[in-house]
C-alpha cells in the first residue's frame, strides 16, 4: 500500500508539465515495474492548479484517492473503509510546471524532490509520464482523452467518507 501511495503521490507531482492549466482531468493507465513484476491500473485523474487532485481506479481494485495541500485520503469501498495520512511536502504542481525544461521537441523534463520525470506531450498535453520513484519502482502512466481547463467542481474533489467505513489515521 505504501508504494501504491507513493506512486500515485509522484505521479500527481507530474501532470501538466509544460503546460499552464487551471486544470487537467484524463483517463489514465499507470504500470507499475517493481522487482521483476508489475501491476497495471486504470482509472480517471482530476486536478487543479491549487494542488487538489482526485484519482479514480477503476482496476484491478476499484479506489478513490483524494489530495489536497496538507493530507490523501483513500476511500476503499470494497473494504468500506477510509485512509487518512498527513502530507508534509506534498508536491507542488506550480513548481513542477515551472521547472520542467524541453529537452526534445515533445519531451519535457521535470524534477522534484530528487526524481526525474519525462514527460512526452503531443498536442500540448502530457499523453505519457515516466519515472523512477524513490522505492525503485518504474513508473509509466499513459494518459487519454485529456482534456485542459474543463470546469471541476470543488466537491469532485472533496472526499466523501461514508457512514460505517473504518477509519484509518497514519
Amino acid at each position: 500500500m505504501r508504494k501504491f501511495l507513493i506512486a500515485a503521490l509522484l505521479a500527481v507531482a507530474s501532470f501538466g508539465a509544460g503546460l499552464n492549466f487551471k486544470s487537467l482531468q484524463s483517463d489514465f493507465t499507470q504500470i507499475v515495474f517493481s522487482e521483476g513484476s508489475s501491476v497495471t491500473y486504470k482509472g480517471r485523474f482530476y486536478a487543479k492548479n491549487d494542488n487538489t487532485a482526485l484519482w479514480i481506479y477503476e482496476s484491478p481494485t476499484p479506489k478513490r484517492i483524494y489530495f489536497d495541500k496538507q493530507r490523501v485520503v483513500v476511500i476503499e469501498d470494497e473494504l468500506e473503509q477510509a485512509i487518512i495520512s498527513r502530507l508534509d511536502d506534498t508536491p507542488n504542481l506550480t513548481q513542477i510546471l515551472a521547472h520542467a525544461e524541453q529537452i526534445q521537441p515533445t519531451l519535457y523534463k521535470a524534477i522534484y524532490d530528487g526524481v526525474d520525470y519525462l514527460i512526452t506531450m503531443k498536442n500540448g498535453l502530457p499523453v505519457m509520464i515516466d519515472y523512477k520513484d524513490k522505492l525503485s519502482n518504474k513508473i509509466k502512466i499513459t494518459l487519454n482523452n485529456t482534456l485542459k481547463d474543463a470546469i471541476i467542481p470543488q466537491e469532485t474533489l472533496t472526499p466523501v467518507i461514508p457512514q460505517g467505513y473504518d477509519i484509518v489515521n497514519q
